[in-house]
């Protein structure tokens, strides 16, 4: 047979690609997450609102009002395209973790730049360019750092060198931070480079400008017509005449914490130390103080974070960071001589709201909406930022910190713990979700490990930190009170017996009556799984320097029986009843044990990611048809593009079902960073719990 034609061959690469492209995009499309809501909350117009992790910045696009960014520090970006009614992940081509800045072309809507950040520091942070609406991004400048308490307005256009011919702004100015450290020091070392950075070409490329150390770690903004650059820092207030190669000092000696300019006063120049706001009606030449800001400076606190409305510049808002975390908002409708409170509602979220910073973006046109953060979610202010309630539908991002099983005897409960926002409880399939802390903190709390055969009892790890040892928790009415015990539940790991709802596992302690006595079991640490044919369980043993052992059960985990070994920690397991194998997961690796040979082997199928493999954490397969496997795995430095798989052969294939196309209204783009999948045994749909992306539901095949 003759060779195909480089033609020929270049039209079947075509087709695959377009084959390829489409297959992605018609998985994406059956994401959908879960939406930690009720009836009471939906009859207000609640779908989701689960939002979990601290946001880091917030942007509504100059050009058009309707497209707004919410932006977290471990979470991902989310974006809404209909004014804060809608909102949806957009990560497609984001690598890192999270955000420190955002700004977008006051003259192009679809050119959005972005600060990424992590608590650890990687090359896969730094800046990101997306010239879609943030569709898509790409990686425009790598940067070795962490930034993940930084929340400056630390990147921002010139307005004055919009390129007609081009279409879009082409000076843009970064900041970098002078010292920046990991959220935990043992997670890796940052590259520390204090500078300021300048893009020609609408933030493509970058270019580190001579001597802009100077002007590191700093927040800024340009006049909207003039291109002077403003910068606030330590040092105080300076202006740069000539596109930030030198600086000229107009306020000195004292930290300013906010800075603001707005298009429809370009001459004007806001400025907010911590106890006063001052204002410049000359480009920086003199300043006046705003009189009437003294009403909301109290002691012991300071001022916040300044934004002046980019229509109407007597519209001011502004928030102050107190005293145990009490962090108040303000606005201002006169130019700052009189000031009201803002109210936050709280009524539309099933979790706490707990209190964050005031960073604020107004409407480009319409000052009376306001973007801003209630606790770990968007809220939107209609009336001019006098009160704030939930945005739309949300965003999803909560962290299920360890591992989670529907009831085996009752799929439609699963109970799911929160690393930071306690446990929440659905009796019906997650259509409606009870909120229930072991803990009793008020503002969430740290739990892993948690099961429930029924609504009767629940069973909750409650930890003092993040990852620490868990006392067993115990309610016996839905969670409105709790039994909390020193017996630890260790390894972190329960489940329940599949044929008998009253026999739970809690570690390597089990009850044969609901929870009220327990008692240490024999041959086994933790009960992972059970053969979905027959009821048998499936467990680990482990023990400090030795292999692991993964054992089995028919008698409801009386006894257990060895039947093979394994080096290292066992993650996960899966039981594929109808092939006598089971799954394992160890060492970020899948493998396969099958009983015939007695041989472990592993699979290396699977899909890469970003850095040549997968880091798997989790397995599971269809208790219907378990020639259909599930694998999730994180990678929590980065984000990964690959964390949730499917094979529909019995693992020797896999398919992505991550997004991997730019968002475009057929789908979204769930379950990145997903580190654990159960499936529920009724409808076929495989959860992924995923590593503070929130929890998605895939379709079943």
């Amino acid at each position: 047979m003759m060779p195909p034609s480089p033609r020929r061959l270049g039209r079947r690469l075509a087709t695959s690609l377009a084959l390829a492209l489409a297959a992605a995009s018609a998985a994406s499309a059956q994401w959908r997450p879960v939406t930690f809501t009720n009836a009471e909350l939906r009859a207000k117009g609640t779908l989701t609102g689960d939002g979990c992790q601290w946001f880091r910045a917030v942007a509504i696009a100059p050009t058009d009002g309707d497209f707004m960014l919410w932006c977290t520090d471990v979470g991902g970006l989310f974006r809404s395209l209909d004014g804060g009614r809608n909102w949806e992940p957009t990560n497609v081509g984001f690598h890192s973790r999270g955000s420190a800045g955002v700004a977008i072309d006051p003259h192009n809507a679809n050119r959005v730049l972005i600060v990424a950040a992590n608590s650890v520091p990687t090359t896969k942070n730094g800046l990101y360019l997306s010239t879609d609406k943030a569709a898509s991004w790409q990686q425009v400048l790598p940067v070795e750092m962490s930034g993940t308490r930084d929340m400056r307005r630390q990147i921002a256009f010139d307005p004055s060198t919009f390129d007609a011919e081009a279409g879009f702004t082409r000076v843009v100015y970064w900041s970098r931070l002078n010292v920046d450290t990991a959220h935990n020091p043992a997670w890796g070392k940052t590259v520390t480079d204090p500078g300021f950075y300048k893009s020609t070409d609408g933030g493509q490329t970058w270019e580190r400008v001579p001597g802009g150390e100077q002007m590191a770690d700093a927040q800024i903004a340009v006049h909207p017509t003039r291109g002077y650059v403003y910068a606030i820092n330590a040092k105080g207030v300076f202006i740069s005449r000539d596109g930030a190669l030198t600086w000229e000092s107009i306020l000195e000696g004292e930290r300013a914490r906010g800075i603001a300019v707005s298009p429809a006063a370009p001459d004007s120049l806001w400025v907010n130390f911590a106890d006063r706001i001052v204002r410049s009606d000359d480009s920086g030449a003199s300043f006046q103080t705003i009189e009437g800001a003294s009403a909301i400076v109290v002691e012991k606190s300071s001022l916040h974070d300044i934004s002046v409305s980019a229509s109407d510049p007597r519209r001011i808002n502004i928030w102050r960071n107190s005293p145990n975390w009490h962090w108040p908002r303000f606005t201002s409708e006169d130019g700052g001589a009189t000031w009201t409170e803002a109210k936050i509602d709280k009524s539309r979220v099933i979790v706490p709201t707990n209190s964050r910073q005031g960073h604020t973006a107004i409407h480009p046109t319409n000052p009376d909406i306001v973007l801003s953060a209630g606790g770990d979610y968007p809220m939107i202010s209609r009336d001019a930022g006098r009160t704030y309630t939930l945005a739309g539908n949300g965003v999803n991002n909560i962290y299920i910190g360890g591992a989670f099983n529907f009831s085996t005897v009752d799929p439609d409960v699963v109970y799911l713990g929160s690393q930071d926002y306690a446990t929440l409880l659905s009796t019906d399939g997650g259509q409606n979700w009870i909120y229930t802390e072991p803990g009793a903190k008020g503002w969430g709390g740290y739990n892993y490990a948690t099961y429930a055969s029924t609504a009767d009892v629940l069973i909750a790890g409650e930890a003092v930190h993040w990852g620490g040892p868990l006392d067993r928790a115990l309610s016996f009415d839905q969670g409105k009170t709790w039994e909390i015990s020193k017996e630890k539940i260790e390894p972190k790991f329960s489940y329940g017996d599949p044929r008998d709802a009253k026999v739970l596992f809690a570690g390597k302690h089990r009850t044969a009556d609901g929870g009220r006595t327990w008692a240490p079991m024999e041959g086994v640490t933790s009960v992972r799984t059970h053969d979905f044919a027959d009821g048998t369980l499936y467990g680990v043993r482990e023990a400090k320097d030795q292999p692991s052992v993964i054992v089995r059960s028919t008698d409801h985990g009386v006894t257990w029986t060895d039947l093979f070994e394994v080096k290292g920690e066992v993650d996960d397991l899966a039981v594929d009843h109808s092939r006598q194998r089971i799954y394992v997961v160890r060492w970020g690796k899948l493998f396969q044990w099958e009983q015939s040979s007695a041989q472990l082997q592993e699979i290396t199928s699977l899909v890469p990611d970003q850095d040549g493999a997968p880091h798997v954490r989790s397995v599971a397969i269809d208790p219907v048809d378990p020639t259909i496997v599930y694998m999730a795995g994180n990678r929590n430095t980065f984000a990964s593009n690959a964390s949730a798989q499917r094979s529909r052969d019995a693992g020797a294939t896999w398919e992505n079902l991550n997004r991997q196309t730019p968002l475009d209204g057929t789908g979204l783009d769930g379950a990145r960073e997903s580190h654990f999948v159960r499936v529920h045994a009724k409808t076929r749909e495989p959860w992924f719990a995923t590593n503070c992306y929130g929890v998605w539901i895939h379709a079943a095949p």
